[in-house]
Parts: structure tokens; C-alpha cells; sequence
């Protein structure tokens, strides 16, 4: 494993791993964070809980408007008329009473006596609202509650707040404090013989059945005793206030409603909780466990769309888009029984994954693109840059060797041409020769290696790699011949006499990549193979011809035809080089071509007769280049296809 992938795997780790912990911590933690995860529960809660029948086991005796017109004092409430309510409950049979009224001072003695007997006289089992924090009873209230209400009937009757918003959100445990018992709803389970459960818990708040149906039946207190006995016979009944400014409290519900169910009296939030415990609900929130899963989850989603390596613009359209479709999931899917998944926390750490990644990755990897581009650009096609860019592990610049295939060109007599030619007039017609030339090296995908003055230097299958370098290479120097032809003509009917340009082709193996000083490099090719392709471009002026390449792009090129040269024995080589001039598919068909073949056979026999086989084709064709190079050799008593270059 190279050092690169060790260090691709350890960041990806270390980014992964950082934005699930810091997302699931952050949301947790932070208050603000943890106030935009809330909401984003709360709205679900309010609006999209699937509808539940209303409860058989709970019944709310309301405290109503109503029921204080008929006393001339608000509050406290007579405790006289309370009395008799707890009396009415036992003989209809209540399982359970649960008071939620605070007992915290005096109001007419008689009446407070008639009470407190009737609360330690009561056979239903019955339990209290009691506190004995500073912030809601004095000493002396204190004092008065605590001999007020019996100690076993004592439940707690703080709500667990969100500090942040002020919504009632949890069941608290109680006994938090010296004297104080266990909360409001735990004390509900506790006389019905449940287990305790000690520790704060998620209100799942109960669904109305529809818009009609409150979750726990309620009837007013004033007409309990006019009420059928089996409406309350073997049920929990939970007395309280149901006023309009008292004993108000914000729930999850209030980011959708205004009224009851959103700023809810105290009773009906006892009943949910109590509703909760005895239903065997559990917390509508996932354990922080499962909100660090599914963290990872989106982190690792965050990971694979940063590893697609499509640039920061798609990463942030992507990561938006699997957002939008965990949201919306998540969201509808509550409605359907999917748990209440946390929404802000995965968001943040698909975010975190993406943007640290960037941060790890994205630096090296620009670098990378601008070396890329600033080093290819020139040389290299569009494509091939583009192709670089996203697959990088194509690019070897560090001298590697390789198959490649090499095309020379050269202007003949471009020296002179310059003398000739004014400063402007040389510059203008070699940027548009070397423009048009090099547009079509970089259609085929070649690379442009250097310019010397008029001649290019290309290569194929170097920086990227194409199984198909060698017929690539001739058919890309088909092209230039013919540009090279053309362009040649329209400048000599303009007065510029430009000569024909030549071209050598040639492949074999050469080491590429980038050479030069510390201050100065170029990407390149070195080897023997570059040698004889630029040796290979200028054999053209001895057989006059305009395209030359070598035995090893012949025996590679089984789609294009040729015609053979000569066996060539370069300047400073021992053994001959076979050189052939490619030929379209309508020469290679022709007379000429088919008798030229012949010829040529013969002479690599030294067949006796290949002098008057060439005699006659010269007088046949006399302006073929190749056939008149034959016949002076033949005229010349060399009876053979092997040519010893004594120059370059």
C-alpha cells in the first residue's frame, strides 16, 4: 500500500470520525444547536404523529371557569367542594386520584379540615402536587403544606422545562432534593405497583384520534356527580385546573398551535406523562447511541460524494441534494411510524465530512490540478488535461519507461524561407502553420513536446496511456501531411514559397516524464527511440518523400497500408531500418502501388530481373517520387532495397 492510499484511508478516517462525534456532541450539548434539533422534533410532534384512540384509562376532572363562577373567591379553590369531588371519585370507583393542586395555604379553616380528614379518611388510593423547592413555597408555606398533605400522598409537581425555550420536555424523576418525593407521574406508577424508573425521560407526547377527540376524555368538576359512575369506574382520574391564565405551560405542540394543545394546563400534562408510563411508550427520541449511527451513516455519505472527486461545486449540489431526501424521508416518514431520527445532527456531520475533506484532501488535490494543468495544458488536449485531472493515478512524471510513438515534422528549407521573409511576415505564417498543426495533434489526443524553430516534436501514449499510440500516430500524421500540402500551396500562391513539410514516425521504448533543472522542467522523452524517430523525419529528403516511418509502427498498424522504402542503415547505426510512406486505402489500391510491390520484391532479392521491372514503372510513372528514387539506384548498378545513410 503506497504512501499515497495510507494517507487518502487515515484522512477519510479522521474525517469521518470527527464530524459524527462533534455533529451528535454539538447537537447534544450546545444549547442553540440543540434548540434547532427540538424544533425540528416539535414540528413532527404537533403536525404529524399518526392519530391514536383516545385513552380508556385516564380521565381528567377539569377545573373550569365554570366551576370557580360558583364560589366567591378564584383561588385557592374551596376546598370544601374538593372534599366532596375526592368523595364523589371513591364511591364511583376511581382506580387512582391524582390531584394536581398545590396545597401551599390557608383558606376558611373549617373547610381546610373538611380536606385534610377527607384526604387521610379516602380509601381510593389518591396522591398530591408537592413541593418544597425556595422558588415556588416559602417557609411558611412550606410549613403548611407539609402538614397539610399526608407524606405517602406527596408527588412531585415540578415539569421538566427546556431552559432554552421554556417547553415542557421530559418527565422528571423528583427526589432531587431532601423531602421530596418521587415526580407527579412516577408517583401515579408507583401506587399501581409499576417499576420505578428513575431518570429523566422524553415526554412521547400522546395523538388526538382527529381534530374532535381530545386525548383523555375530560369533564368539568362541577358535574361530576351527575356523571355516570363507569365513566370513572376503574380509571386513573387526574383532577386539576383547566383555566384560561393559570397553570400554563409551552409544549413541543406550541410551534404549531396556539390554544390547549400547544400551551397546555399542568393536568393534562401529568396525564400524558402518567398516559406514557402504564402505555409502555418509549421516549419518541432515539438513545444517543443510534443518533451517533446515523451520524456515521451521513458521514460516510458525506465521504463517498467527496470521493467522486467532481469538484466543490457538485459536492455541495449533491450533499443538498441526499439532505432534501433524508429530510423530507424523515419527516413524511414519522407520520408512518418511522422513529423521530434526529434531522440537524446528521446534517451537520454529512457537512463537517465534506467540508474537512476539502480541508484534508481538497488543498493537495488543487495543487495537484494546478501542477496538472499548468504542466499539460500546453502539451495536451483538452480531454487528456481533463482526463489527468480526474484520474490522476494516469500521471507519472517522475522518468518512467514506456511504449510510446513519436511523430518528427519539419519545413524543408525553412532557413532560407526566413532570410527571405520580413520579421512579421516569418512570424505570422509559422503560428498559423504551427496552430493548424498542432490543433490536429490535439484532436488525436497527442502530445506536443517541443517546438525547435519550425519543427514539432510530439508523442503518444504519454501522459495518458492509448492501446491504440501506433496507428493513432500515422493516422494523425496522414492529416498533417495533407494540412501541411495544403497549407503549403495557398502560401506559395500568396508569394511565400514554404517547402513541403516532412515527417518521421517512429516507436519503441523511452523513458518520459519530466526533466530539467530545479528551476526549469519540461516533460519529455529520452532514449534512443526519440533519436531515430527525428533521424527517421530526415531520410524524407533523400527519397523525396513527405512521410517516412519505421518497421515497428508497420508491424503495429494492421488497419493502414503502406508502401516499403528501403531497408535504411541510418547515420551512426550498424543495422538497417525498414522505412515505409503510409498510403490511403484509394493509393493503396492503385496500379502504381500494386506494381510498385512488385518491384520491390524483387529488388529485396536482388533478382536479375528487378533492374528492367524498375526501367519500365519509371517510364510508366516518371513523377512518382519513390520509383525515381529506385531507377537512379538501379541506373546507378545498385540492385537492391538496403540504403547506407552517410549523413543525418
Amino acid at each position: 500500500m503506497n504512501a499515497k492510499l495510507i494517507r487518502l484511508i487515515l484522512t477519510s478516517c479522521i474525517a469521518v470520525v470527527a464530524a459524527t462525534l462533534i455533529a451528535a456532541y454539538a447537537t447534544h450539548y450546545i444549547s442553540f444547536l440543540s434548540a434547532i434539533e427540538n424544533t425540528a422534533a416539535d414540528i413532527r410532534v404537533a403536525a404529524l404523529q399518526p392519530p391514536q384512540p383516545q385513552s380508556k384509562d385516564i380521565v381528567i376532572v377539569a377545573i373550569t371557569e365554570d366551576t370557580l363562577a360558583q364560589f366567591p373567591y378564584r383561588s385557592p379553590v374551596d376546598r370544601a367542594f374538593l372534599a366532596k369531588l375526592l368523595l364523589d371519585l371513591e364511591k364511583k370507583g376511581a382506580k387512582l386520584v391524582g390531584v394536581d393542586i398545590l396545597f401551599d395555604q390557608p383558606t376558611d379553616t373549617a373547610k381546610d379540615d373538611v380536606l385534610k380528614n377527607t384526604l387521610r379518611n379516602l380509601k381510593v388510593p389518591t396522591f398530591v402536587s408537592y413541593s418544597n423547592s425556595p422558588d415556588i413555597v416559602n417557609e411558611a408555606q412550606l410549613e403548611y403544606i407539609n402538614e397539610f398533605v399526608p407524606e405517602k400522598m406527596r408527588a412531585g409537581a415540578h415539569l421538566g422545562s427546556d431552559p432554552y425555550d421554556g417547553s415542557v420536555r421530559w418527565i422528571l424523576p423528583g427526589a432531587d432534593r431532601p423531602g421530596m418525593p418521587a415526580g407527579f407521574a412516577r408517583k401515579a406508577v408507583q401506587m399501581l405497583g409499576g417499576a420505578d424508573q428513575p431518570h429523566q425521560v422524553e415526554i412521547n407526547w400522546k395523538p388526538p384520534q382527529d381534530a374532535d377527540t381530545q386525548p383523555f376524555p375530560m369533564y368539568p368538576a362541577q358535574s361530576l356527580a351527575m356523571l355516570p359512575d363507569d365513566w370513572f369506574a376503574g380509571k386513573i382520574v387526574l383532577v386539576g385546573a383547566v383555566l384560561s391564565i393559570t397553570d400554563r405551560h409551552r409544549t413541543p405542540m406550541s410551534v404549531v398551535y396556539a390554544d390547549d394543545r400547544g400551551n397546555m394546563p399542568g393536568v393534562m400534562i401529568q396525564a400524558h406523562s402518567i398516559a406514557q408510563f402504564i402505555e409502555g411508550r418509549e421516549s419518541p427520541k432515539l438513545a444517543f447511541k443510534w443518533v451517533l449511527a446515523i451520524c456515521l451513516l451521513l458521514s460516510l455519505l458525506g465521504l463517498l460524494v467527496s470521493q467522486l472527486k467532481k469538484g466543490i461545486v457538485f459536492n455541495v449540489v449533491a450533499v443538498m441534494v441526499l439532505l432534501v431526501l433524508f429530510w423530507v424521508g424523515s419527516i413524511l416518514g414519522y407520520s408512518y411510524y418511522l422513529p423521530l431520527l434526529p434531522l440537524l445532527a446528521p446534517t451537520l456531520s454529512m457537512a463537517l465530512t465534506v467540508w474537512m475533506l476539502d480541508v484534508l484532501q481538497g488543498s493537495a488535490e488543487r495543487k495537484q490540478r494546478q501542477f496538472v494543468q499548468g504542466a499539460f495544458s500546453r502539451y495536451v488536449s483538452p480531454a487528456v488535461v481533463e482526463h489527468l485531472l480526474e484520474s490522476p493515478e494516469n500521471l507519472n512524471v517522475s522518468g518512467i519507461r514506456r511504449e510510446l510513438t513519436f511523430i518528427f515534422t519539419d519545413i524543408a528549407g525553412f532557413t532560407t524561407l526566413s532570410e527571405r521573409l520580413s520579421a512579421e511576415q516569418l512570424s505570422d505564417t509559422l503560428n498559423e502553420y504551427l496552430d493548424g498543426a498542432c490543433a490536429i495533434i490535439l484532436r488525436y489526443q497527442g502530445t506536443v513536446d517541443k517546438f525547435i524553430g519550425d519543427a514539432i516534436m510530439s508523442i503518444f501514449n504519454a501522459p495518458v496511456l492509448q492501446p491504440d499510440h501506433v496507428s493513432r500516430a500515422v493516422k494523425c500524421a496522414l492529416e498533417l501531411d495533407a494540412y501541411a500540402e495544403a497549407f503549403r500551396i495557398r502560401k506559395n500562391a500568396d508569394g511565400i514559397p514554404i517547402g513541403v513539410t516532412r515527417i518521421g514516425i517512429h516507436s519503441g521504448p523511452a523513458v518520459i516524464g519530466n526533466f530539467g533543472s530545479s528551476s526549469r522542467m519540461d516533460f519529455t522523452a529520452l532514449g534512443d527511440t526519440v533519436n531515430t524517430a527525428a533521424r527517421t523525419e530526415g531520410v524524407n529528403k533523400y527519397f523525396d518523400t513527405r512521410i517516412c516511418c519505421t518497421q515497428s509502427v508497420v508491424d503495429q498498424c494492421t488497419d493502414i497500408h503502406f508502401m516499403p522504402v528501403g531497408d535504411v542503415v541510418l547515420k551512426g547505426k550498424l543495422t538497417g531500418v525498414g522505412l515505409y510512406k503510409p498510403v490511403t486505402d484509394e493509393q493503396a489500391a492503385s496500379e502504381l502501388c500494386q506494381r510498385y510491390l512488385q518491384m520491390y520484391a524483387l529488388l529485396s532479392k536482388q533478382d536479375v530481373g528487378a533492374p528492367q521491372v524498375v526501367r519500365q514503372l519509371h517510364a510508366d510513372y516518371p513523377d512518382d517520387s519513390l520509383v525515381n528514387f529506385h531507377f537512379d539506384r538501379v541506373e546507378a548498378g545498385l540492385n537492391t532495397n538496403l540504403v547506407v545513410m552517410e549523413d543525418k
